[in-house]
C-alpha cells in the first residue's frame, strides 16, 4: 500500500473533553490507562500499514487489537455484499472462549433486526444489548455463536457504508456505553486500508497492462490486421469508447526511450479526455478522444506547456479504423511550423491543407518553381511576405483588415504583395495563379 498514514492525535488530546472534570484518582488512572491502550493499538496499527502490509494482515490485526482495547471477547470485520449479504474477513475471540466457529470468509444472508442490517441502513453505530428475540437466520447464527451483545460501526470508504466492524460479548448485559467511541478509530483505520489497497491494485493492473495495451495500439496505429479482435474489443482494451471524434497524437523523440510527453495518458485524463499511448522508435503516439472544441484547446495548451519537442496533431476522426492515417497526417505535421511559435502543429482539414500533407514529397517537387524566386531572400523577410498574403487571404482579400491584423499601414500590405508578385511571376487578380501561391505557401509552411 505504501500511503502515508495521517499522525494519530497524541494521548493529551484524546483525554481532553472525553474524561469526567470530576472523577477520583483511581477512576482517573483506569481512564488514562485505557486511552493510553487505545493510542498504542493504533500506531502499532499505523506502523503496520506504513510498512506495506498486505490488507489481509492488516485486517486481522486490527480485529486482534480492536477487541482487547474494546476488553470485548469476540470482534470482526465485514464486507458488505450487493446481493444484501455480508463476508467475513476477518476475525478474534478471548483465547480462553471456545465459541462456535463462525469461518473467515463466510458470506451470510442480512436478515432480521440485525446489528449490521441496522448499521448498513443507518451508516451509524449500533449496539444489540440481547440478541434473544431477534428474528432471522442472521440473528440465529450469533446466538449459536454465544454471543449475547454487539456493538457495531460503519467502514466507511469513499462515502459510502463499505463494511462493518463489530465486537460482542457473551455476557448478558449490554456492553460498555464508551465502546462504539472505542473502535470507531479502527473502522477508520481500516477504511483508510481499503482505498489504499484499491489503489495500489490498480496501479499493478496498469504495470501488468501497459505492454499489451502498448502492443494492441501498435497494431492499431500501423493499421495491422484485427484478426480476431473486433473494433470494440481493441477499444475495449485501450479504455476508450468506440466511437469519436478521434485526433493522432505525435511527439518527436529525440533521444531512444524517452517520452517528450511524459505521464500524458493521467494529465488528459484530468482533463476529461481519455487516451491511449504508444512508444515508437522515433515517436511518442497518442490516440485522444476529444469531443468538443474546448477541450481540444486544452489538450493542445497542455502539450505546449508540457514540451520543447516538436507534436503533430492529426484531423478529427470519428472511427478507429482510420487511425493509421492518422499517424500519417500527424507525422506530416512534424515537418511544418508549429502557429504563433508553439511546438504543436495541428492539422485544420482545409481541402488546401489536406492536397498538403495527401502526398508532401510530390507537393514539395510541385511548388519548387513558385519559391525559386524567394530563395535569395533573408529568411525573415521570406517569412514575413508569406504571413503577408495568408492574412490577406484570411481577411478575405481585403488590405486595409489585413494591416490592422499586422499592425502596419494599408500601403505596406500593397508593396508586400506587389513584391510577390513580382518574384513568383502571378497575379494576384487572378483566381488560378491565388490558388497556386496559397498552396506553395502552405507546403512550404508545414513541409519545408
Amino acid at each position: 500500500m505504501g500511503e502515508a498514514i495521517d499522525e494519530f492525535p497524541v494521548v493529551e488530546e484524546l483525554l481532553d473533553g472525553q474524561l469526567p472534570e470530576s472523577v477520583d484518582d483511581v477512576t482517573l488512572y483506569a481512564e488514562y490507562r485505557r486511552v493510553t491502550a487505545d493510542q498504542a493499538a493504533l500506531r502499532r496499527l499505523a506502523t503496520l500499514v506504513a510498512r506495506g502490509a498486505e490488507p489481509a494482515e492488516v485486517f486481522e490485526a486490527v480485529v486482534n487489537e480492536m477487541r482487547r482495547c474494546a476488553s470485548a471477547d469476540t470482534a470482526g470485520l465485514w464486507r458488505y455484499e450487493s446481493n444484501n449479504e455480508m463476508t467475513k474477513l476477518a476475525a478474534a475471540e478471548h483465547p480462553g472462549l471456545q465459541l462456535a466457529k463462525w469461518p473467515v470468509g463466510t458470506r451470510s444472508p442480512i436478515d432480521g433486526s440485525t446489528l449490521a442490517g441496522i448499521v448498513q441502513r443507518t451508516g451509524r453505530p449500533a449496539r444489540m444489548d440481547s440478541y434473544e428475540n431477534s428474528v432471522g437466520s442472521l440473528a440465529a447464527r450469533i446466538r449459536d455463536a454465544g454471543i449475547h451483545a454487539a456493538v457495531g460501526v460503519p467502514v466507511v470508504v469513499d462515502g459510502r457504508v463499505w463494511g462493518l466492524a463489530a465486537v460482542g460479548s457473551v455476557e448478558p448485559e449490554p456492553m460498555r456505553a464508551d465502546t462504539e467511541a472505542r473502535i470507531s478509530a479502527f473502522a477508520e483505520l481500516v477504511g483508510t486500508v481499503v482505498v489504499a489497497g484499491y489503489r495500489d491494485e490498480q496501479k499493478r493492473q496498469l504495470l501488468t497492462e501497459a505492454p499489451q495495451r502498448s502492443n494492441r495500439l501498435d497494431g492499431l496505429v500501423v493499421g495491422r490486421d484485427f484478426g480476431d479482435w473486433s473494433l470494440r474489443d481493441i477499444a475495449g482494451f485501450l479504455r476508450l469508447p468506440t466511437n469519436g471524434p478521434f485526433v493522432v497524437i505525435a511527439a518527436q523523440v529525440s533521444v531512444a526511450g524517452d517520452e517528450p510527453l511524459p505521464e500524458i495518458e493521467s494529465k488528459l485524463r484530468s482533463l476529461n479526455v481519455s487516451s491511449a499511448w504508444t512508444l515508437l522508435p522515433d515517436l511518442q503516439v497518442g490516440v485522444a478522444r476529444v469531443t468538443s472544441d474546448e477541450k481540444f484547446d486544452a489538450m493542445v495548451a497542455l502539450m505546449s506547456r508540457m514540451t520543447t519537442a516538436r507534436v503533430g496533431v492529426s484531423a478529427a476522426f470519428e472511427d478507429l479504423r482510420e487511425t493509421p492515417t492518422a499517424l500519417q497526417v500527424a507525422r506530416v505535421m512534424l515537418r511544418g511550423r508549429g502557429d504563433s511559435g508553439s511546438s504543436v502543429a495541428v492539422f485544420d482539414g482545409s481541402i488546401l491543407a489536406a492536397a498538403v500533407v495527401s502526398a508532401p514529397e510530390a507537393m514539395i517537387r510541385t511548388v519548387g518553381p513558385a519559391l525559386d524566386g524567394f530563395s535569395d531572400l533573408p529568411d525573415e523577410e521570406r517569412e514575413m511576405l508569406f504571413e503577408t498574403f495568408r492574412v490577406w487571404q484570411d481577411n478575405d482579400a481585403c488590405v486595409r483588415d489585413a494591416a490592422e491584423a499586422l499592425f502596419c499601414h494599408p500601403n505596406t500590405v500593397r508593396y508586400r504583395l506587389r513584391k510577390i508578385e513580382v518574384r513568383s511571376g502571378r497575379s494576384l487578380s487572378r483566381p488560378k495563379d491565388v490558388v497556386e501561391l496559397y498552396l506553395a505557401f502552405e507546403v512550404h509552411r508545414r513541409l519545408m
